[in-house]
């Protein structure tokens, strides 16, 4: 499983959050929504797909067409369907499966030692390496042993998916920079209804 870095995303809204997608795979699912929705979208061209493998993997010049945003987007909706079933116990559908293991089937991106000791990737792969790179990640983390840490965003109106890597797997939010902070502020406000009612209830009495 390659760890995918902690992004900082921009909702659409204005906020701008971090989000740790605990591997490659969910770090390419959050460039847009499971559902043909073009408020979240971000790979709108094959310069948009060329800039995330360079910001967000490290992989330079990978060679993208426009008939590579489509296939991208094919490969982001099978991560969300697959992790959904995970999520829920469900088998895996045929067609993402198929989806999945086509992407996955080409060579990957190849790895190589640099002489500070740190991995970069050999230059200006074919997208069809970055794909296989995301599909092959997508699928170790679906049947490996952190299958059973795939979460989904406990927001409100949120389901982003990630891999709980934290040690006591206790997770619930994408970011407690957005959804977790929501959720404490929305606690907050019911402890405090609560208090008032029971006040109340007390003082006619």
């Amino acid at each position: 499983m390659l760890n995918g870095r902690v992004l900082q995303l921009h909702h659409p809204d204005g906020q701008v959050f971090r989000f740790d997608p605990g591997s490659l795979a969910f770090a390419f699912s959050v460039t847009g929504a499971p559902f043909n929705s073009d408020w979240f979208e971000t790979l709108r061209e094959p310069m948009d797909l060329k800039r995330w493998a360079a910001d967000v993997l490290g992989a330079i010049g990978v060679r993208a067409t426009a008939s590579s945003v489509p296939e991208a987007k094919r490969l982001r909706a099978a991560i969300w369907n697959v992790a959904e079933a995970v999520i829920d116990g469900r088998a895996v559908p045929a067609s993402d499966r198929t989806t999945l293991n086509r992407f996955a089937a080409p060579p990957g991106l190849v790895p190589r030692l640099d002489p500070d000791g740190a991995r970069s990737w050999e230059p200006s792969a074919e997208v069809s390496a970055l794909f296989s790179t995301i599909a092959r990640d997508m699928i170790e983390v679906g049947t490996g042993p952190l299958a059973s840490r795939i979460r989904r965003c406990e927001g409100v109106n949120c389901a982003i998916p990630f891999v709980d890597t934290s040690r006591p797997g206790t997770r619930r939010w994408c970011s407690m920079d957005r959804c977790g902070n929501r959720a404490k502020v929305a606690a907050h406000r019911r402890r405090h209804r609560q208090d008032v009612s029971t006040w109340r209830q007390e003082v006619r009495t």
